[in-house]
């Protein structure tokens, strides 16, 4: 008996390579990784079959909190967009924050 595999299949068989089964992301399973089946895009985990949104906020507040945020506008400039006639999306998302 043959049994035919496509190049796809045969990687998640002979590789420790996980698919997610809801947005069909890949990635190879590490030793140090605590969490090794979560998906770092949509949070489903492939080993429990289920959302694990805890840990998915976790991992990226972990990985976000280490990078510095760098400030691209001046001071000046922010003082100079005008909020009742704002000039493209970022001026106008600027002004939304404004707001709030």
């Amino acid at each position: 008996m043959k049994i035919i595999l496509s190049e796809k299949q045969a990687e998640r068989i002979f590789k420790d390579k996980v698919t997610c089964d809801k947005c069909e992301q890949s990635w190879d399973v590490e030793n140090n990784d605590k969490h090794p089946y979560l998906c770092h895009d949509c949070g489903w985990d492939s080993k429990n079959k289920k959302y694990n949104q805890k840990e998915l906020f976790n991992f990226w507040k972990k990985k976000l909190s280490k990078k510095e945020i760098d400030e691209k506008w001046s001071e000046k400039y922010k003082k100079s967009i005008n909020c009742s006639d704002p000039k493209g999306f970022s001026q106008k998302a600027h002004c939304q924050g404004r707001k709030k």
